[in-house]
């Protein structure tokens, strides 16, 4: 995994510095076809800039981690439900999504070179794995462990993120045989391999 620190220093989350105690990690996908992160970064980047950041994208050209935020800052990456917000618990990572893929409405899309699409989508599906298991591993984080690995989707159902379906809809609508179980065990053999 390459890890690469890009702070958005001019976000209003990163200058406001203010501190979670980290309970788990949210991952994500964008939910448009943006295979590299630079465009929104650059949008992102910018004080006036209020709508959202996360705390790391993974570009779905090369596979590399864009670190944008300290991993202990709060971030805005998933909303709220009727029982708060994992912006307050959990680290928010976004994972981009193939150039190929046009979608039709939030959850459905078609993608103009299937091949292709997976190819990115398991690139970026491998380093998500190795980050988290890198965060789990930094915050003694048990990967198997309730509601401590979620997806937006799953966050939407504990009550306490908005009404998302990523990541599970790109990986349904592409025939991936990806889950957040598959995805949370990954992660879990990733860093029993860390330990030998």
């Amino acid at each position: 995994m390459i890890l690469i620190e890009q702070f958005l220093t001019e976000n209003p989350f990163y200058t406001a510095g203010e501190k979670i105690q980290v309970k788990g990690i949210m991952l994500h996908s964008l939910g448009y076809a943006v295979s590299k992160p630079d465009s929104l970064m650059a949008v992102w980047n910018k004080p006036d800039f209020d709508k959202a950041c996360v705390h790391c994208f993974i570009d779905a050209a090369n596979g590399i981690a864009y670190q944008t935020l300290p991993w202990d800052y709060k971030a805005s990456h998933c909303g709220s439900g009727p029982n708060g917000s994992a912006n307050s618990t959990h680290i928010g990572i976004e994972m981009c999504e193939p150039p190929f893929i046009k979608y039709i409405n939030h959850i459905a899309f078609v993608s103009s070179n299937p091949e292709a699409s997976r190819a990115a989508v398991t690139k970026v599906y491998n380093t998500a794995v190795d980050l988290f298991a890198m965060l789990c591993d930094k915050y003694s984080l048990d990967p198997l462990g309730e509601n401590v690995i979620i997806s937006h989707e799953e966050g939407h159902r504990l009550g306490i993120a908005s009404n998302h379906a990523d990541p599970i809809h790109l990986w349904r609508f592409l025939e991936m045989d990806y889950t957040m179980d598959t995805f949370r065990s990954a992660v879990r053999e990733k860093m029993n391999s860390m330990k030998t």
